[in-house]
């Protein structure tokens, strides 16, 4: 699972991808182990190769890498919480308020699914006041990736129950399963978007952390990749050429603080 993620970022970084990919490629890289697990045929062999990918195979972009998913699970269930939480944080730079420290914890035991839904559980949850200002943001975008199990397996059902996946943003916008997820956060967060993805790598060419006078670089950037088919290389040629990394200052003139 790793290494299909390794390989999906290598061959967008290498090939000049637009970046866009991150989140609706249809394709991916596997070998025959890895595609028979995710349910996809006549990929034969131990090699990683690059796979097309279509709508029956229900995955596309890295929402859908087994890697992702597994990452943002509990060990013994899915996590919702852990997986919108990724996205608001990891694909969006819109982490939610921390969490209330008296506020009680989803229960994590298999009795505590008997008879009622996941999402039944976290809309119990909700109603604590202590817990729905961090989890109204986070659970129903979750929610979306729900057909994927723990280890990133498809599923219909839990159990006798059909895993019910639509969810929405605070904003009122509504989406059903990974698919509608991805054209949404494509649609209606492209920007938020492509400002996390350059906040990430120039903190990694910087070796520190964005700060606040480093926003009208960051928001430059970005105006280049809208006005260039977000190509991979006008993201890392926006980076080299930016004042903060022109001015970052060098290992013999000592560190921050």
């Amino acid at each position: 699972m790793h290494q299909e993620t390794q390989l999906f970022f290598n061959h967008i970084f290498r090939q000049d991808r637009p970046v866009i990919e991150f989140l609706d490629a249809d394709y991916t890289f596997l070998n025959q182990k890895l595609a028979q697990y995710y349910g996809i045929n006549d990929v034969l062999g131990k090699e990683f190769r690059k796979v097309s990918l279509d709508k029956k195979t229900r995955r596309g972009g890295i929402l859908t890498h087994g890697s992702i998913l597994t990452l943002t699970s509990n060990p013994t269930r899915t996590s919702p919480v852990k997986r919108g939480k990724w996205i608001l944080e990891n694909l969006l730079g819109l982490p939610p308020p921390p969490p209330d420290p008296n506020a009680p914890p989803l229960p994590d035991d298999a009795k505590a699914f008997e008879g009622a839904t996941l999402r039944e559980i976290m809309v119990k949850h909700r109603e604590d006041p202590g817990c729905a200002a961090c989890h109204v943001k986070m659970d129903s975008i979750g929610i979306a990736l729900e057909n994927f199990d723990a280890v990133g397996m498809w599923r219909e059902k839990y159990g006798n129950v059909t895993v019910d996946s639509e969810g929405y943003f605070t904003d009122g916008t509504k989406f059903d399963g990974p698919q509608e997820l991805n054209q949404v956060l494509i649609n209606q967060y492209k920007q938020e978007f492509l400002t996390q993805l350059t906040e990430a790598i120039l903190t990694y060419a910087l070796g520190r952390g964005v700060k606040y006078y480093d926003r009208c670089s960051v928001q430059e950037i970005v105006n280049q990749l809208e006005a260039n088919d977000h190509r991979f290389s006008v993201l890392i040629r926006g980076i080299i050429k930016s004042p903060p990394f022109q001015n970052r200052r060098g290992d013999s003139a000592g560190k921050d603080g």
